[in-house]
């Protein structure tokens, strides 16, 4: 009986949770919620951090958050969001992507802010797709294919063959874009395959919704039929002009002194710029200011270089008469430093030539006068050897001079009795006894 009156009661039971839920409904999944401050306070050089949470109670594929804010009050600096996130920001946007596989998506976003002042971050839209299904966070409602990228329909046609690119060595494939403003749907022939593009209202200007082989990026690019490449979809001001960052055409040269070099824009992607450079020899020296040349097309349809301030994120036209006249006028003043230099090197060498031969010259000259003066010494030791043996002994002076007067001594030597005596001696004592040879001969006759 007990066990009885003990079913009795449960099936009771389980008919009173029965009406409850007839009467209240079905409990259903909730939708993604979204937390984050809007109301800020800035104070001008300091940065703020602000942070935004998606929440689900199933695991989300993919998270979208894109943001306004004004950009007279903040500069964008960066963002975060975990792994296999994308952030494009600047110009009073932020778009930010990111695939969580998990309940819960936060993203943060870095400011700097221009001035003490009060400020609001507006959400423009928040998107979550969980299990194939995109929704939009902020009403809770599926997001139709036909406002969004049509993906729900090409969910239907996946074995379609797509024209793709490849970024930053991950393969990218052509969607069909959604709607935007300023463009219209049309169809172009992109690798052989006919594609679904966008193009501008006015302007000769295509655009390619783009997606990752993984699902995890989906952005639109600018695609130029001539080329066939593609750079990320970016259109910034630049005073009154609506400016989007195009590829410039093969017969545009940028200005002298730029090299080009690829600009990254946000995480993933890079956008062809130009960086000024100062040549030293051959070594090409970069500016160490984050500006840049892009190419750009406004909303008339003007072509023309824009300077890019990466750290303020402004866009600016670019003067190419007034550079190039500064660059002529540089040039210019190079030339002439050239040719000083050039005139100051060749005189320098003539000088250095010219001493060469003087040094030369002078060493010749010393060379021939250290040998005449030589032979001088030489011929000089030579006619004094040659005047020495003339020069008379010791004690030869009186004989010398009794042979020069031509007088002879005659007579008989006797024993003890000197062979030379003094002339005058011999007057004093004895005279002279002169026989005249003649007579003693005829005398003898």
């Amino acid at each position: 009986m007990f066990a009885k009156s003990k079913r009795h009661w449960t099936a009771k039971a389980g008919l009173l949770a029965a009406g409850v839920m007839l009467w209240f409904g079905m409990p259903a999944s909730a939708a993604p919620a979204l937390e984050g401050e809007t109301e800020l306070s800035v104070t001008a050089d300091e940065v703020l951090v602000v942070e935004f949470t998606v929440t689900n109670e199933d695991p989300m594929d993919t998270v979208t958050l894109d943001l306004l804010y004004d950009k007279e009050a903040m500069t964008y600096m960066s963002g975060s969001g975990g792994d296999n996130f994308d952030v494009t920001g600047g110009n009073g946007s932020v778009q930010m992507t990111s695939s969580p596989e998990d309940t819960e998506a936060v993203f943060t976003v870095r400011f700097r802010g221009t001035e003490d002042t009060q400020t609001t971050v507006e959400v423009a839209s928040c998107t979550a797709v969980v299990g194939g299904e995109e929704t939009d966070v902020l009403t809770g409602e599926s997001v139709s294919s036909e406002t969004g990228t049509g993906e729900e329909d090409e969910e239907e046609d996946e074995s379609e063959e797509r024209a793709s690119f490849v970024i930053d060595e991950r393969t990218f494939y052509v969607r069909r874009p959604g709607d935007m403003e300023g463009f219209d749907v049309a169809h172009l022939d992109i690798q052989g395959i006919d594609s679904r593009v966008l193009k501008h209202n006015t302007l000769d200007l295509y655009l390619v919704y783009l997606r990752s082989d993984n699902g995890s990026f989906r952005d639109y690019f600018v695609y130029n039929p001539d080329t066939g490449n593609v750079i990320p979809y970016v259109e910034m001001e630049s005073g009154t002009d609506d400016v989007i960052f195009i590829e410039k055409d093969e017969d545009v040269e940028p200005p002298v002194r730029y090299t080009y070099v690829d600009l990254g824009w946000g995480q993933k992607y890079t956008i062809p710029a130009y960086k000024h450079v100062t040549i030293d020899g051959v070594d090409e020296i970069f500016d160490d200011t984050n500006r840049y040349l892009v190419y750009g097309i406004n909303q008339d349809g003007e072509k023309a270089w824009y300077s890019f301030d990466y750290d303020k994120n402004s866009l600016q036209l670019f003067d190419t008469y007034m550079y190039d006249g500064e660059q002529i006028y540089i040039e210019e003043l190079e030339t002439k430093d050239t040719a000083m230099r050039s005139e100051m090197a060749y005189q320098l060498e003539r000088y250095n030539r010219d001493m060469g031969t003087r040094l030369f010259v002078i060493l010749v000259l010393v060379l021939i006068i250290i040998a005449l003066v030589n032979v001088v010494v030489f011929m000089y030791l030579k006619m004094k050897k040659m005047r020495a043996p003339l020069e008379a002994e010791p004690g030869t002076d009186e004989a010398e001079e009794g042979e020069d007067s031509g007088e002879y001594i005659v007579g008989n030597l006797e024993e003890n009795e000197t062979d030379f005596s003094d002339p005058d001696e011999r007057e004093e004592t004895d005279e002279l006894e002169i026989i005249d040879l003649d007579d003693a001969d005829g005398d003898d006759r």
